[in-house]
This record gives structure tokens, C-alpha cells and sequence, in this order.
């Protein structure tokens, strides 16, 4: 874990040295959201009030020419899998993501960037069931999704973000109480965040 950490904080501040020389519009934007869908159980306007849906994290990335760009999707959920009759569980995602937006208004002031983004990148699942550990692995994940950032002037603006994640390879557990299913991994993800611009 520590490893991941590391190479996540080195990538962050490799992305924040090399926007300003690349004269990239960068961002850093913390957000919070909800998973749903899939192995996540729930439709979108059912798990609002659902702790074990809840998901927080934070992009990094910047635009290079106005319209093509990078970042970096760092986010982590707690009992994801659910927390009444499981035990401990988590997903880690991150992700680099390539980003094709229009600046509508420019790359300065206030205006809105509609987007689209995809990426691959590494999945942490980590679930136990009664102190007993089913699973604690990585998988690789492929994420495609769509979004709009709005700024309200050079440096502050607001971020809504839908994404879609699927792993590669299949699951072969035979879990009831957990909707795995032996069938391929995968959730969609909804997130609002701020946005600051460098």
C-alpha cells in the first residue's frame, strides 16, 4: 500500500511540474460521489443515502492545446461490497485517463469544458467475510466516461463526472451474498468535485 501511495504522490507532482512548462491548463479537483451499477448493486437515484456507495478521491491532470489533455484518477471506497453482514472491504482505483474536451469561453476566465475521458488503470479490491479473507488483489481496468468542468473565473470552478470502470479479467467466486456472479467486475461511478486551475 505504501508503494501505491508513493507512486501515486510522485505521478501528482510530476503532473504539477510539468503543466506549467508544457504552459498546459491544469487542475487539481477533489471530489465525492456514489458507485452503483453492476457489482456495485443500485441504480444511481436509489444509493444517494447509502453509506456503502459513498466513494471520495481527487484527478490531477491538465490540457495541452485547448482540447486534449491527461490526468491522473486516484479514488477509494469504503465497503463497497457493503457493511451489515460483511466484513472489512474496500476498492482503490487509479487510474491514468486521457481527456479530449472543448474550452467553451477559452482556457482562461469563466466557461465550461465538456468531456470525454478514458483510461486503464489498477483496481485494489480488498473483501473478508468473517475474518476470513476472500479475496486481496489487483486487477487491471479499463474506465471510459464523460463529464463537464465549469469555471467561475481563472482558478475556481466545479466539476460533475460520470465514469465507467470494467476489469479485464473474470471472477471465479461463488459468493451469494455479493453480487460477483462469476462474471467480469465492473461498476459505474458519479462524482461532483471543485476544481482549481493552475
Amino acid at each position: 500500500m505504501k508503494h501505491i501511495i508513493r507512486t501515486v504522490l510522485l505521478t501528482v507532482f510530476g503532473l504539477a511540474a510539468i503543466a506549467p512548462q508544457a504552459r498546459a491548463d491544469g487542475w487539481v479537483s477533489p471530489f465525492a460521489g456514489v458507485n452503483f451499477g453492476g457489482s456495485a448493486g443500485g441504480k444511481l437515484g436509489d444509493v444517494a443515502d447509502d453509506p456503502s456507495h459513498f466513494t471520495w478521491g481527487v484527478d490531477v491532470g491538465g490540457m495541452l492545446g485547448g482540447i486534449f489533455g491527461a490526468e491522473l484518477d486516484v479514488a477509494y471506497a469504503k465497503n463497497f461490497f457493503g457493511s451489515s453482514d460483511i466484513g472489512d472491504n474496500s476498492i482503490l482505483t487509479i487510474v491514468p485517463t486521457a481527456i479530449v474536451g472543448i474550452p467553451i469561453g477559452g482556457q482562461h476566465g469563466a466557461g465550461i469544458r465538456p468531456f470525454v475521458s478514458g483510461g486503464i488503470g489498477l483496481l485494489r479490491r480488498n473483501l473478508d467475510v468473517s475474518n476470513i479473507s476472500v479475496f486481496d488483489d489487483n486487477k487491471a481496468v479499463y474506465t471510459l466516461g464523460a463529464g463537464v468542468m465549469g469555471y467561475f473565473g481563472d482558478h475556481f470552478g466545479v466539476r460533475a463526472d460520470y465514469r465507467y470502470f470494467r476489469a479485464f479479467s473474470v471472477d471465479d467466486l461463488n459468493i451469494t451474498s455479493i453480487d460477483l456472479n462469476k462474471d467480469t467486475f465492473n461498476y459505474s461511478r458519479f462524482t461532483l468535485g471543485a476544481i482549481f486551475r493552475f
